[in-house]
Parts: structure tokens; sequence; C-alpha cells
């Protein structure tokens, strides 16, 4: 079963790179190789294809893969190296009952027994099938839903707790629009062909499934029309991803006794009573449209389709767990179907990733004690000490925001947080059951530990503390309401950082993100809150005008690039993480420049070190991406395919014309007027 969130926390969450500062050396020969470029290519005309051309032509997308670039190589050496702490753990005798040893010992056995699941099958759900379909009133189907959230089944809407957004020094409950099986709101309501091929696809894999599970195919071909018809209903009253950028928007408090004057058709006093949850003040609804449209539903007592639904949502986000026959066609449809992938990945890498999920801070306990040198988290401090100098610098300096404005951002800046490498105090596990029984049963569990965890906070002041990726995790991210950066240890390592690399190749690869999600915090949602994470506005109205001005260049820019059979990059979905890029890049090279402090290093292997600076941020993005992948990327993901982060975000910046002697007569070139000028 899925985790079910709150639904909001996702605001700067980000791919990046993070690592230690280097000094200055002409040592690093090898780390931008001539002959993983294409030199035939104008820098000019495609700084991707020139800086990566011949690596991307060279390195064949895995077959398990719908993408294959630096970070999934980076996440791939993450995922063995938990591999074999996993195998390590699995051969240590007499763990102790209870302890987090023998839970990961467990968990990953249950996980490879693939003979014990293939035994079990769906047996396991066959209890939560009785008990959907013993619902008879509104009264059963509450304690239904009450009992698939705790489980984390997202059906029909999501719960979860977070920081208030308007006070982050509590924790409120949040409800959010949840519950559709495709990954976004768009396949149902689109029309286009891509959309219009995977609604046909999702109608028969919807049947396969209910064949799989004992339905002849006329009796699953009808549930399938069913449930396809409540979520196309459910989803023209989602809200779009781009609408959900709009932060200002998601806040919406209300009683419980506003609920219920709202939203009569469910008692939402009882749900929250039966779920555990003492709502002492108000509930924050982030998309009341949608919210509507469920209290039509749930008042038109369809309990047949209702059923048939609730039904489906335990068999869909169960089916990666159970027997071989439905994995494989689960995987036919989300891999295959919608990415492009042709095989699944090999099992030990799927409980490689399952256990370090389910028992994150766990295992990455383990993955700390032997991969994550303590030297790496001083030399980080020191990187990120100067980056913010920078930021801080250039802030100073900008001759378009006023002093007022000016000064709430210099304060935001210098009371940023930093976490790196992991957290000082480990996720308490003590609570989660994990059995020998089945490998579903413990997702399950699983799911009630994480659900549960979740509701402790409720009402209780936030805990600073707490991480919100675990540090194997190869990624990054700036946290609005903690106003804090995070960079867990896996990332801390090359291709973003080399010990016997020059700064100029540390700047231009770890320097860049490490500014980009500095940046966040003053993107065009990140710049909604306060230095304490409050959302409030404390920008003058002048003050907003001008940086939305300045940033419209970027989402021009950006839907200018055409991507695949005429879908383009959506500029605005994607500003926030182009806007940091812009920031990353500008900041990181005002930090370079003020570490060189005057000097000009020698150029290593042909290249000076300002074309070196470059060639690294665009050797973090290199990679090849299935077309599948990529139509779905540019639907639901809010960053840019990494090709125009390197084609868009540097053709911005004036060192960049200089450093490759771009001119008006190479194909990507931006007239000043063009170019955005914001950090």
């Amino acid at each position: 079963m899925k985790k079910i969130t709150g639904g909001i926390m996702g605001l700067g969450l980000i791919l990046a790179v993070t690592a230690g500062c280097s000094q200055q050396s002409p040592k690093g020969t090898g780390v931008i190789k001539k002959e993983d470029m294409d030199l035939s290519v104008k820098p000019g005309n495609n700084f991707f294809e020139y800086s990566n051309g011949t690596w991307m032509k060279n390195t064949p997308i895995p077959e398990d893969r719908s993408r294959y670039g630096a970070f999934d190589i980076l996440a791939e050496n993450a995922n063995e190296a938990i591999h074999d702490l996993l195998e390590e753990a699995a051969k240590t005798k007499d763990a102790k009952e209870g302890s987090n040893l023998k839970k990961i010992q467990d968990f990953y056995a249950t996980g490879m027994d693939t003979a014990k699941i293939n035994a079990v099958g769906i047996k396991p759900l066959l209890p939560e099938f009785a008990k959907i379909d013993a619902i008879q009133n509104k009264e059963d189907l509450l304690k239904s839903l009450v009992h698939l959230h705790k489980m984390g089944v997202g059906a029909f809407f999501g719960v979860g707790v977070e920081q208030d957004m308007k006070n982050s020094d509590i924790n409120r409950m949040y409800l959010s629009q949840a519950g559709l099986s495709l990954p976004d709101r768009d396949y149902y309501t689109n029309d286009d062909e891509n959309s219009t091929k995977i609604r046909a696809e999702y109608i028969k894999h919807l049947t396969k499934m209910y064949e799989l599970i004992g339905d002849e195919e006329a009796v699953a071909a009808k549930k399938a029309d069913k449930i396809m018809a409540l979520e196309t209903r459910m989803a023209h009253a989602f809200n779009t991803r781009l609408e959900n950028r709009d932060y200002t928007k998601l806040y919406n408090p209300k009683t419980l006794d506003e609920m219920a004057k709202a939203y009569p058709n469910f008692n939402w006093k009882e749900y929250f009573k039966d779920l555990g949850a003492d709502i002492k003040t108000f509930v924050v609804l982030t998309q009341p449209k949608y919210m509507e449209e469920l209290n039509r539903i749930l008042g038109e007592n369809n309990l047949e389709s209702i059923k048939l639904y609730l039904n489906w949502k335990v068999l869909d986000e169960s089916a990666s767990y159970v027997n071989k026959e439905i994995a494989d066609q689960n995987f036919a449809f989300f891999g295959t179907v919608l990415s492009g992938t042709k095989v699944q990945k090999p099992r030990w890498r799927r409980m490689s990733s399952a256990t370090g999920s389910v028992l994150g801070e766990a295992v990455g306990q383990l993955y700390v004690e032997k991969y994550f040198p303590a030297e790496s988290k001083e030399r980080m401090i020191k990187l990120v000490s100067n980056l913010k100098k920078a930021l801080h610098s250039r802030i100073e300096k900008l001759d378009w925001m006023s002093d007022s404005t000016r000064k709430q951002a210099l304060i935001k800046l210098d009371a940023f947080g930093v976490k790196i490498g992991y957290p000082d105090k480990w996720k308490d596990y003590s609570k989660l059951e994990v059995g020998t029984d089945s490998y579903v049963q413990n997702i399950g569990r699983a799911g009630v530990f994480a659900f549960n965890k979740n509701l402790e906070d409720l009402g209780k002041p936030v805990d600073t503390q707490r991480w919100g990726m675990t540090p194997q995790t190869v990624n990054a991210y700036y946290n609005p309401m903690l106003n804090e950066i995070v960079f867990p240890a896996a990332i801390l390592q090359p291709p973003f950082f080399y010990k016997d690399g020059d700064d100029a190749v540390n700047y231009g690869a770890i320097g860049v993100v490490i500014g980009h999600e500095m940046t966040h915090g003053f993107d065009d949602s990140g710049r909604r809150f306060d230095k304490d994470g409050n959302m409030r506005d404390w920008w003058t109205s002048e003050d907003a005008k001008k940086f939305k001005a300045r940033t419209q260049k970027l989402v021009d820019e950006f839907d200018s690039f055409e991507v695949i059979d005429g879908m383009h990059v959506n500029g605005k979905l994607t500003l926030g993480e182009n806007i940091a890029d812009y920031g990353g890049l500008t900041v990181s090279m005002e930090a370079y420049k003020m570490a060189l402090n005057g000097k000009k290093p020698k150029d290593i292997d042909g290249f000076t070190y300002m074309q070196r600076f470059y060639l690294a941020y665009a050797k973090v993005w290199r990679g090849n991406i299935r077309d599948k992948a990529l139509k779905r990327n540019l639907k639901e993901d809010v960053h840019s395919p990494g090709k125009y982060r390197v084609n868009g975000g540097l053709f911005n910046i004036p060192e960049f014309y200089t450093a490759f002697g771009i001119t008006e007569k190479d194909s990507l070139y931006r007239t000043e007027e063009q170019r955005a000028k914001i950090w």
C-alpha cells in the first residue's frame, strides 16, 4: 500500500548535488573528458550535445530503466551499497527480537522470498475485499475509509499532518485531493493523442487485473468502465499541477462545524474521531473545489461504484507486492505503457529500495557508518558558507529590489538552516511491526506505522531536527516552512564533487546546485514564506511586479523549447526550478570568483577555468530518456528535462557567452533584452 501524506510538502523539492570544497589546484585531469563530448557541435547551437553528445551515444538506457544519466548512475551505486549492507545484515545471527537489525532482516527476507509470495498470492487482500463488500451504508463507508487510510491506501482523499503554513511552529491536519490511479489528472481530462491512448490502455489494464483475480472477461470489462468513470469524474475536479504551485490558494482552514456545513454528505467529525485525530482548531483544505465534488459523489450514495472503486484501490496499491502475474501486469502498464521501460529491475534492486524506504533511517544509519566520511560534512559546511556569502553579496547589489524587501531577504538568507549527511537523532522504529508471514502484510503494517507516526505530530510543536529524506537518498531539497537546505549523504560524491578535481569543476557542479537550493527560498513559490517559514507577503507590490516581469523571460524561453511530437516544456510549471537553476549558476560563479581572489587558474585538458565551470554543470545533467518517459515528465515534472536545464539556463549568463565565444550567429543566442536578470 502506498503511504498517504498531507499533500503540501512538495515545495522546492529538487534533484540537486552537493559535496565538499576542494582547494584550488591544477589536479583533476580527466574529469572533463573530450571523448565524452561532441566537438563537432558548436557550443552556442547546442551546449548539451557539445558537452555530452558522445557519452550519450555510447551510453544506452538499460532495459530496466526509463532513463539513464548522472543521477541514475549515482542512485544505482547507492542501491548497490544498500544491497551489500542488507546481505551483511541477513547473515548476522541472533539479531535481537524487536531490534532494527531484526526488522531489516525480516522485511528484506519476506520481500526476497518469491516462492512464498507467489504461493500466498492475494490471500492477504481477501479480508480487505470482504470488508469493502460488506459496506451497506454511509456509516460503514466512513469506517472503511478510516481503515484504508490508516493502512496508507489513498482512496478518495489524502489526510496527513504537516506544518501550519501560516504558523510554522505547530502541526495541523491537512486534507488534499487524492485517489486517482493514473499519475496525473490530465491523463483523464485531456483529448490529445497521448492521453487518449493511455486511457485506452488503462482500461485494458483494469480489465486484465480483474481477470487475474478470477473475474470473467465481460465482468472485468464492466468493472473497468465503472472505475474509469468514477476516477474521471474525480479528475475533472482536481487542481492541475500548475494550480498546485500557488500555495496561497492551498491554505483553506475550516473548523469541523464549517466542514459539516460545507460538505454534509460525509460525517467529518466522526471520521476524525475514528481516525484518532483530536481536531481542536481547524483542518486545512488544500483543494476545496475537489472536496465539493467529493461531497456530491458521496451524497449520491452509489455504493456499488464506490465499493468497486475502493476494492480497486486496495488491489492497485498492493499489486507490486503480491504474486508474479499481478506484479508483472502492474509493471506492464505503469512501467512499460507509461514510461517505456522494457523489463523490471532485478528483485534485489527493488527490495533494496523498498527496505531502504520502509526502514529508511535504520538502513541509513548502517549506510552512514560505512560510506560517509566525517570530513565530507566539514568540507560541505565550508562550501555552503561560501555560497551563502555570494548570494548575500548579490542580493545587496540588486538594482531592481527596494531596500525594505532587500532587508527582509537578507534576514531570511541569514536564517537559513543547513542539514548535511544524516540526522543528529535517528528515527524510532520500535512501534513498527515486521513479521515473516508475507511481504504484502509487512507493507500494510509499514503503512499503518507511517500513518500513526505522522498522526502523533498533530497539534504538537514542529520537530525542526527531522529530515524529509533518508541519508541514502540521492537528492537534496529546500524546505520553505523550516527555511532550510538539506543534503543527504548519498549525494555527496562524484559526479558532483571530486576530491582531486579543481575548484572550477566543483563549483560548476555541486556549487551550482547548492546555490540552486538556496535560490528556492526566493523563487516564485519560496519567496512567499518568511525567515520563520510562515507564508506571508514580505515583498513590496512594486518589487513583486519587477520580479514577475524578470521571471517571465524564463517562462517565455522555456515555453519555446519543443521537446518531442509537438510537446513543449511548460515554462510556468517549471518556473521555480528554472529560477533556481539560474540562481545557482549566478551565485556559484560569484562564489568561485570570490574564492579565486583575482587569480587566474591554468587551463586543464585544453579548457579554461571558466569553460570547466560550465562543462561541469552540463555534465551533471547528461542522460538519455525513453520517449514515453519524456512525454510523461513533460506533463508531470516541475523540472525541465536535463537538456533544457543546460540549453536554457546557461544562455542567460553573460560569463557563459564570454567563456565560449558565443555570438548572435549561434542558434541559442539570446539578446540582452531576452535574457533573464534576476539574482
